[in-house]
């Protein structure tokens, strides 16, 4: 038997990495490993496992060392775990405990028919679930020129595969943690291998129907896991690339083509209907690159018959999806016409007006503006602009912020009074802004556009009644402390704390306390009376981040105590605090830790 090539324990440390080798050296010792094998250049083993009785392993050796790993453990793909770590030390420690076997084919070509028949039956009393691959076509190796027999003609039935696939996720359907995908893709790489099997033996359908069959359950399940490093994208970005490698090797005129190009199409088609996970998105190039002018003709009518004629926004999605394949797919010959034919039945509004400016037909562009979405007119105003029609992209803005209550509509018109220079319309647009929704950011730019026009003395009550009006005390109160009303700020406050019981939270401590800092300097008592109660509010919460935080205005009452020199009054305070709340341990801690 050929020899392995040596390694060492750091070879091992490379291959897997210091924390799975610690591990791997805890497995190894405690005799984890178990029906050690060698076979060929190949070592195979099971592990005893802690998600699973024992998981299976292997490590297979080129003349340079190790060339490929694996463990069907969570994490095990490409050999990197603890479970691969143990395999490899216990070659290193005890090498006569691999039982040399023979390669597979070798051992399987010496058994006779009977004996090949005796082992399928045993290996099915064994794993009944295996009994579903006796429905199975399975490729086999052409045979040697001038030999006799030929390979199966057996045509594949791409719903068996479907089923095998579905299967690989059912086993797991109730183990979505993270990890999972794993055993999956492992469940599934045999079907991609029977794929790439009928792809050797030039059965181009047959091969695109099992990899359609494993894309589709992995899109119809794709969502419910979290396929955190693409181990289930990348399955499907294998059966595209399978596909398309079917389709670039099937001649033209040979009758498989269609099936093939059909099963590309759909693994494209299950993307979108499934909300666009994006696994389908080379499709469209693909299929163009690799088809013939009256293919692409045919595919185009499956992408029509596909097109949703609802009019909600998953169905308005999907059109927009469906209209990006046939324009991909029909770009070289379609007239001006056609383009536009293919953008409405799609509702690629956009691109529709894009055209529609392009060849001068500005009235057009204008009536299917008119047709758009509140957001989307808001894009074609940016292609109206760009073709020098913003005069007209203004006037269909204008047009429907009249009606719609939308208010990205107006923040579009507002900027573009500014940067017209026109103050007066972008005021006006503000204070609609103002009134739908008021704001401290909103009354700012309405200030400021009113002192440019000089109307800030007769906007300024108007805007604070309207406030009051609509009790919005709070904003009041921001714009009162903005502003240098103090007192007004502070009557607000302190009317809202006569209404609510000490342990109340009126309008947050926030802006409370935003205002007792405020008066700190000219109405100290009055800052006093809002800290007390706000620490009182703050322990009532009771947990140690607002435990934190009364004691931090704590120390501003002492300040404030301090700067009116009655520094009696803050030692009964204090102390008054301390006796009132001394079951909770750790207020007091964070009263001590803040100097207090």
């Amino acid at each position: 038997m050929t020899t392995l090539p040596a390694i060492t324990e750091q070879d091992v440390r490379a291959r897997v990495g210091d924390q799975s080798f610690q591990r791997g050296q805890e497995y190894f010792r405690s005799g984890a490993i178990i029906d050690a094998r060698r076979q060929g250049m190949t070592l195979k083993a099971r592990c005893e496992g802690t998600s699973a009785p024992y998981y299976r392993l292997s490590v297979t050796f080129d003349d340079k060392g190790i060339a490929a790993a694996d463990c069907s453990c969570p994490v095990g793909s490409g050999g990197h775990c603890k479970h691969v770590a143990a395999l490899l030390l216990t070659w290193l420690d005890r090498p006569e405990a691999f039982v040399e076997v023979e390669e597979l084919d070798t051992a399987l070509a010496r058994r006779s028919k009977e004996e090949l028949v005796a082992l399928v039956k045993q290996l099915l009393r064994r794993h009944p679930e295996l009994d579903v691959l006796l429905e199975t076509p399975l490729p086999t190796p052409l045979p040697a020129e001038g030999a006799a027999g030929s390979r199966s003609q057996q045509p594949v039935d791409p719903e068996v595969y479907r089923r095998q696939a579905r299967a690989a996720f059912r086993g797991i359907v109730f183990e979505r943690a993270y990890g999972t995908e794993t055993g999956v893709v492992a469940e599934l790489e045999p079907l991609m291998e029977i794929g790439d099997g009928l792809v050797e033996q030039q059965d181009y359908a047959g091969a695109a129907a099992v990899y359609q069959a494993v894309a589709d359950a992995v899109l119809e399940n794709y969502e419910t896991f979290h396929d955190e490093f693409g181990e289930l994208s990348g399955v499907v970005q294998q059966c595209v690339e399978g596909i398309a490698g079917c389709l670039e090797h099937a001649p033209e005129g040979d009758p498989a083509r269609e099936a093939i190009v059909k099963a590309l199409f759909y693994i494209y088609h299950s993307d979108v209907e499934h909300g666009g996970l994006g696994l389908g998105s080379e499709v469209p190039a693909l299929l163009r690159e690799h088809t013939t002018a009256a293919e692409r003709r045919m595919v185009a009518g499956w992408v029509r018959d596909s097109m949703p004629r609802g009019g909600d926004r998953s169905d308005d999605w999907r059109r927009r999806r469906y209209g990006d394949f046939l324009l991909e797919l029909e770009r070289d010959d379609l007239d001006d016409e056609a383009f536009l034919r293919i953008c409405r039945e799609a509702g690629r509004t956009r691109d529709l007006v894009d055209r529609l400016l392009a060849l001068g037909r500005v009235n057009e562009a204008a009536k299917e503006a008119e047709q758009a979405g509140d957001y989307e007119l808001l894009q074609l105003a940016a292609v109206f602009e760009q073709y020098g029609q913003g005069a007209l992209a203004e006037r269909l803005v204008e047009q429907r912020a009249k009606t719609s209550k939308d208010s990205r509509l107006l923040m579009w018109l507002k900027q573009r009074y500014v940067a017209q220079g026109k103050p007066a319309d972008a005021l006006a647009v503000v204070q609609q802004l103002f009134r739908g929704r008021p704001s401290f950011e909103t009354y700012q730019e309405i200030r400021d556009l009113a002192q440019r026009l000089s109307l800030w003395q007769e906007l300024h009550p108007k805007l604070h009644d309207q406030l009051r009006k609509a009790s919005q005390t709070v904003l009041l109160i921001r714009i009162y402390l903005d502003e240098g009303e103090i007192d007004r700020a502070l009557e607000l406050v302190q009317a809202a704390n006569r209404s609510t019981s000490p342990s109340g939270y009126g309008y947050g401590t926030g802006v409370d306390v935003e205002v007792a800092r405020a008066a700190e300097e000219t109405r100290p008592r009055a800052s006093i009376e809002i800290y007390e109660r706000q620490v009182e509010r703050l322990i009532a919460q009771r947990n140690r981040p607002s435990y934190g935080a009364a004691a931090a205005l704590a120390q501003r009452v002492r300040a404030a105590y301090e700067r009116l020199g009655e520094q009696d009054a803050w030692a009964r305070y204090i102390a008054g605090l301390r006796d009132r709340y001394r079951s909770l341990r750790a207020l007091k801690e964070e009263l001590t830790k803040a100097g207090l």
